[in-house]
């Protein structure tokens, strides 16, 4: 089986701003992208169904009231450039009242979809809590997004999320969020997963929290370190922490971690969490891992090894 893992044939995934190698045959699901409090997401239809999304956006907004009685819907921009197509709507005004000094003020929040297409590729942007100033920002935000079919990897610099990618030049002070979730076919006990986030507060790094856990000091037995210690990945210096661990049912598990060392709002240096466990069961009951320890230690060392940053040429 380490043998089998040595060998083993690997595809590559972009993630934020970073590159990772997973095995070929891994199934792949993307976690909705967030980049300035905007939530992302994508799929494939047809021009059709994009169409008539468009046309129901439209209605709906329409037939609903804001905070004060009015239409909900008051404004549609048509968003058009060489790469894509679409509408951005903005909608449900609200008035929220505050205090400064003693002196009632009142602030208006909206909030702005935006539905815009790129080849077969529908994608969304969301945000419940805006200013009216910021509507051309997501406007400029939007003129970076580019197509990406399947797991192409780009040829320009950015920031990857499932199906799309959004170009240099990003304020460097912007949050980014995005994060995958992988799994074996053949191991259906087995679960990877990488997240990053550009612009999160990191209270307490993850070796100092492993020395606080209060479950692992109660139940010390049951905890098995494989591996502890500081390591760098792509250039980022972290922690990492590789268990084995005995369940109450007498179970045998995994649980694999490495967390970086984050400095906010510096695209180089995100939070960035790399998982990988064993164990998993159906209705969330531990199983026996399917894989050893040394055959689990083996595919985590390739899968974070190739972790690296996204270089196009």
């Amino acid at each position: 089986m380490e043998h089998r893992i040595a060998v083993m044939k690997m595809k590559t995934l972009c993630v934020g701003r970073f590159l990772i190698d997973v095995p070929e045959t891994a199934l792949v699901s993307y976690r909705s992208a967030t980049v300035e409090g905007y939530e992302i997401s994508s799929w494939i239809e047809t021009d059709e169904a994009f169409l008539s999304r468009n046309i129901a956006q439209e209605a709906q907004l329409k037939s609903e009231k804001n905070d004060k009685g009015g239409t909900s819907l008051e404004q549609i921009r048509e968003i058009e450039n060489d790469h894509l197509h679409g509408r951005l709507f903005v909608f449900n005004r609200r008035w929220q009242a505050s205090f400064n000094l003693g002196v009632r003020e009142e602030s208006q929040v909206i909030a702005v979809r935006a539905f815009v297409r790129s080849r077969d590729v529908t994608y969304s942007f969301y945000s419940k809590y805006q200013y009216d100033s910021d509507v051309p920002n997501l406007e400029k935000l939007i003129s970076q997004l580019r197509w990406r079919g399947g797991d192409g990897i780009p040829t320009q610099a950015g920031f990857c999320f499932e199906l799309g990618l959004l170009v240099e030049p990003l304020p460097v002070d912007i949050s980014e969020f995005t994060a995958i979730f992988v799994g074996l076919k053949e191991h259906p006990d087995l679960s990877i997963a990488l997240s990053t986030f550009s612009g999160a507060t990191q209270y307490k790094p993850l070796s100092q929290r492993e020395a606080e856990n209060s479950i692992k000091q109660e139940y010390w037995s049951r905890f098995h370190s494989l591996r502890e210690g500081p390591r760098a990945l792509a250039g980022v210096m972290g922690d990492e922490v590789l268990e084995r661990v005995d369940e109450p049912n007498g179970s045998v598990l995994h649980g694999f971690m490495w967390e970086s060392l984050s400095k906010q709002y510096d695209p180089a240096r995100p939070l960035m969490i790399l998982e990988l466990d064993t164990g998993h069961g159906q209705q969330g009951r531990p199983v026996n891992s399917s894989l050893s320890d040394a055959e689990a230690l083996a595919l985590w060392d390739k899968i974070s090894s190739s972790l690296r940053r996204h270089h196009p040429l």
